[in-house]
């Protein structure tokens, strides 16, 4: 009896060892968008879908959920006809983003259409750290961390953040330096730490993108300045990029175990009606 007991319980060790994994959830461009799209073809998208997804997620494992930007709003500057129905919106995506987990959000050039001020705002309602490496906030509502480090079941994940503004187009509130000039300086630093992953959050663009790629070996970028979705990494180098699509349609996970090299999956999950069938979000 003891004997069989003790194979059950090396059984259930064994089980839980080769099942711990963690799951980094990205998402980017959901320009405002609470709703699902109402596509004819396939309806995809709607927050709350997103929620679901997630904690269906965290009954695998750890979950990182990172924002790469152009969250909040749907255009830089908005029309005054447009302002409160915007501000609802964003409202709801920041508490809603606070029940999901966010853990990481770096900005896009959408996030401070109602100024610096709103932004922060919505940074303390959403519960996130707000990344930046190349961006200074200058106003009181809040600083960015030019990195974060993020560490569960023994996996160590640097998250990072680059955003790009015309230069005539700055939101007052913000200080931005050269991007690539910047991860520079951070890379330096994050040699220091004992990382499985870098992850950079970028508003750069797609060129850009695969520059940094090139130069910074082994990082992956999850971008945020292209409206396209990759349904497989773009593999550049020994780097790898990242695209999610626009208003949270789909939700990027890429699981990692603990000792392997690179993910044991990556791939895109389409938010769609079969969401609605599951149980409510608390």
């Amino acid at each position: 009896m003891i004997q069989k007991a003790f194979v059950a319980v090396c059984i259930l060790l064994s089980m839980a060892g080769s099942g711990a994994q963690v799951t980094l959830a990205y998402t980017a461009n959901r320009q405002g968008e609470t709703e699902p799209c109402g596509c004819k073809i396939k309806d995809l998208g709607g927050i709350v879908r997103m929620e679901k997804r997630l904690r269906q997620l965290r009954h695998e494992g750890g979950v990182l959920f990172l924002d790469a930007g152009n969250a909040f709003f749907s255009a830089p500057k908005l029309h005054e006809s447009r302002l409160k129905t915007e501000e609802l919106r964003a409202d709801r995506i920041a508490q809603s983003y606070r029940r999901m987990g966010l853990k990481v959000f770096s900005p896009g050039d959408r996030d401070f259409a109602l100024g610096s001020a709103f932004f922060w705002g919505l940074i303390r309602k959403a519960g996130a750290t707000a990344v930046s490496s190349n961006l200074e906030s200058t106003s009181e509502g809040g600083k960015f961390t030019p990195f974060t480090v993020w560490e569960e079941q023994g996996v160590r994940i640097a998250v990072l953040g680059l955003t790009a503004f015309d230069p005539a187009l700055v939101p007052q509130g913000l200080k931005q330096r050269a991007p690539k000039e910047a991860l520079r300086e951070v890379w330096k630093s994050l040699q220091k730490e004992k990382l499985d992953q870098v992850v950079l959050l970028s508003h750069l663009g797609p060129q850009q993108d695969e520059e940094l790629a090139k130069e910074f070996p082994g990082i992956w970028i999850i971008g945020s300045k292209s409206l396209d979705f990759f349904n497989e990494p773009k593999k550049v180098g020994n780097s790898y990029l990242f695209e999610v699509g626009i208003e949270g349609q789909r939700l990027g996970e890429i699981t990692i175990e603990k000792g392997k090299p690179g993910w044991a999956r990556a791939k895109l999950s389409e938010l769609d009606e079969a969401y609605d069938k599951l149980g409510k979000t608390k």
